[in-house]
């Protein structure tokens, strides 16, 4: 998309010396002759995305235009242009806020269209971070949708409840962990509200939602021209998320050479942008979200262990709703006046047989079911048409159960988690269909030959076997004396690497600064000697 630009300036050579000159860089331009005509035009049209204001102009000086446009526009970029230097007037227009101060191009080695160019760069890149920051902020004000009910204090939750108070003042990584439906994201909001970030944002990923090629631009954020369609800077949900809480719903569904950059983020606290190589520091606390068996994908290949253990310091198991029936009345009187609001329809109260039926039924939607069908039954006011539905679902056959992961020919042994929380059994009425039975335990395999650094450190692999090099053969003539050499340096170059990545968890730069070479000489190097990452081999 073409960026709009105003300009204001009362001599007629130099603004079309200079609409020429920025119609050729690709911008639109807009000329006004006087400060008094660049405000009118503000409050006609659209704020253009830059705006360049003369400081020495007749009517209204380029200060007064200034301050009007910051007192109407408090967003807008303005870039002060003047033909010399004026340290009081430089001063003067960084106090209200403008975005730079240049001099007026047209000297003999365009070295005023070089800087003019690079503020005009640099206002854009200001001005879509905070048009992205408004957009993100809309996404999170809460609507009366947003509503959270609040847990009931039945035995099968206390446990849960009471583990969510002990962890919620810390930082610490949490996984949750519960059939669809649960209330994964509500528990996960709590956290958040009883945390010392709970003035910060908390932001909300869904890993399933989107493509592995836009999963990655949404959680990190691209810069313009990064990739075809992307017209502007966008900054990702993980550097909105700064000093708040991001939880990654569906942790499972991430694809693997994602998984590979999420762990070093983990890792470093910092991120590059897609398209930038300038690092990005946060301070975010990552929840996380599953109703996968994350054991069965690790054998599988298809979760990293690693990235496992950083996000899963506590584990939660939140029981589903057939092992929580005394929440089911509290959670209907809960939908029902929400929806009663937010439909606008005359409250209702559900008879004891409804109530006997929406305890009896055993909810393979978990409380998400029980909230659409709350739902109906305000739109509709029709208690025996829900009751129909009821008996209709019990009738009809059960869904069948996914199938399990099959696990690879050669497992990786799985410890059992450090430190897992799990609701105690609870005593509920009989139902018609039989419940999902609880996950087996974890089978420990026999561990194959990997090096581990430890639980929450990424694990090191050994290249191919392949990559190895091997000495040069001998012949009748002899051997070739320096190609041993070069194999016996490759060798040795190759450990050290290793070793190094090992000690510095797959840092690239900071292996690079250890071993006194460039980034670019370390990538090469580990080209050539065949070492890849865990998550690009498996790809």
């Amino acid at each position: 998309m073409t960026a709009r630009l105003a300009l204001a300036d009362d001599d007629p050579a130099f603004t079309e010396f200079l609409r020429t000159l920025l119609r050729t860089r690709g911008y639109e331009v807009d000329v006004y002759g006087s400060g008094s005509a660049l405000l009118e035009g503000l409050r006609t049209a659209a704020l253009p995305q830059v705006i360049l204001l003369d400081v020495l102009m007749p009517d209204l000086d380029g200060i007064e235009t200034l301050r009007a446009i910051r007192q109407a526009h408090p967003t807008a970029q303005v870039i002060m242009l003047s033909g010399r230097q004026a340290p009081a007037t430089i001063v003067e227009a960084v106090r209200l806020g403008a975005a730079d101060y240049v001099l007026k191009p047209g000297d003999p080695e365009g070295m005023g269209e070089v800087a003019l160019e690079a503020a005009i760069r640099n206002a854009l890149e200001r001005e879509s971070l905070t048009a992205e920051l408004a957009r993100l902020s809309a996404q999170i004000v809460e609507d009366p949708e947003g509503a959270q009910p609040t847990w009931s204090s039945g035995a099968a939750m206390q446990p849960v409840m009471a583990m969510v108070e002990r962890v919620a003042d810390s930082d610490v990584g949490v996984l949750i962990r519960g059939e669809s439906g649960v209330g994964k994201e509500v528990i996960a909001r709590e956290i958040h509200r009883r945390s010392a970030r709970r003035m910060k944002p908390f932001v909300k990923v869904n890993c399933a939602a989107l493509p592995a090629d836009l999963l990655e631009s949404e959680l990190f954020g691209h810069e313009r021209g990064a990739f075809t369609g992307a017209g502007s800077t966008r900054i990702g949900k993980f550097e909105f998320a700064h000093q708040g809480t991001i939880m990654l719903d569906e942790i499972g569904e991430m694809p693997p050479a994602l998984q590979a950059k999420l762990l070093h983020v983990l890792q470093d606290r910092e991120f590059t942008r897609l398209g930038s190589n300038r690092p990005v520091e946060i301070d975010v606390r990552v929840l996380a979200a599953t109703n996968r068996r994350l054991e069965d994908m690790m054998q599988a290949g298809t979760f990293r262990e690693d990235l496992y253990y950083r996000l899963q310091v506590i584990e939660l198991h939140l029981p589903p709703l057939r092992e929580r029936r005394e929440e089911i009345p509290s959670l209907v009187e809960f939908f029902l006046v929400k929806y009663g609001r937010l439909y606008r329809r005359p409250a209702l109260r559900p008879t004891r047989g409804l109530i006997e039926a929406l305890m009896e039924y055993p909810w393979p939607g978990n409380i998400r079911e029980l909230e659409n069908m709350m739902k109906r039954f305000v739109v509709l006011q029709d208690e025996q048409l829900i009751l129909n539905e009821i008996l209709r679902l019990r009738q009809a056959p059960p869904a069948p159960r996914p199938m399990p992961v099959a696990p690879a020919a050669a497992p990786v042994a799985v410890p059992p988690p450090a430190a897992v929380f799990e609701a105690p059994p609870v005593t509920v009425p009989p139902v018609l269909f039989e419940s999902s039975p609880a996950a087996p335990p974890v089978a420990v395999a026999t561990p194959v030959a990997v090096e581990t650094v430890a639980p929450a450190v990424a694990t090191t692999t050994a290249a191919p076997a392949q990559a190895e090099p091997e000495p040069p053969p001998s012949d009748e003539d002899g051997v070739d004396l320096p190609a041993l050499a070069r194999a016996a340096a490759m060798r040795a170059e190759r450990q050290a690497i290793e070793a190094a990545l090992t000690r510095f968890r797959w840092n690239r730069r900071k292996v690079a600064e250890y071993l006194n070479v460039s980034y670019k000489t370390l990538l090469n190097k580990m080209k050539e000697c065949g070492i890849t990452d865990v998550a690009e081999e498996k790809d």
